[in-house]
């Protein structure tokens, strides 16, 4: 029996002259260690309404017992966050990275990075225009290079510098779910009636 191949339909990508697209994070970026987290929200298969479904968690992060994101400030203009394709066809995927500047180089910053270092975890990061992006999945490892810099001459830069990349199905996909911070509730959904 002959198999049925059906693929999904791209909708139209257009843009409006004129829009402004704003580019960078904000400087919050949320951490957890993978271990901390015991469900994942789900990427759909297939959309309804728009394709942008398709790039969006549904549900949101399980966390263990007494678990939250925890936060870390970063510089923004030297924080990009990227994404490319990799391998080829029909196991191509997307390299998704990071740099995460943190200006500070003290005991708490050199300690986040001797558990960084042979950790995973997982990054949530908010975009200028206020969207929620992860960098980490359920699939593969996420792999965070951390370097300090401490500067020599009074004008030399410091900090620590964190090099995150992770393999994932497409550019870090959208989250619109409840995180659960060490600062306190975003995104949690209004109380019932």
């Amino acid at each position: 029996m002959p198999t049925n191949c059906t693929g999904l339909s791209p909708q139209s990508l257009e843009w409006c002259d004129g829009k402004i697209n704003l580019p960078g994070i904000r400087t919050e970026v949320y951490t957890i260690p993978k271990r901390d987290i015991v469900s994942w929200p789900t990427l759909p298969e297939t959309y309804v309404t728009t394709m942008g479904e398709l790039a969006t968690y549904t549900g949101s992060f399980v966390l263990a017992l007494n678990k939250k994101w925890q936060k870390l400030n970063v510089l923004v203009d030297k924080s990009p966050v990227t994404a490319e394709s990799q391998g080829t066809k029909p196991s191509k995927s997307t390299l998704v990275k990071a740099t995460f500047v943190h200006p500070g180089t003290e005991e708490d910053a050199t300690a986040f990075c001797r558990l960084a270092n042979n950790d995973d975890y997982v990054y949530i990061v908010k975009t200028k225009p206020g969207k929620y992006r992860v960098i980490g999945n359920d699939m593969y490892q996420t792999e965070t290079n951390p370097s300090q810099n401490l500067g020599g001459a009074a004008t030399d830069e410091m900090g620590t510098t964190l090099e995150v990349s992770v393999t994932d199905m497409m550019p870090a996909p959208f989250y619109t779910g409840l995180i659960e911070a060490v600062s306190g509730n975003i995104n949690e959904p209004p109380a019932e009636p």
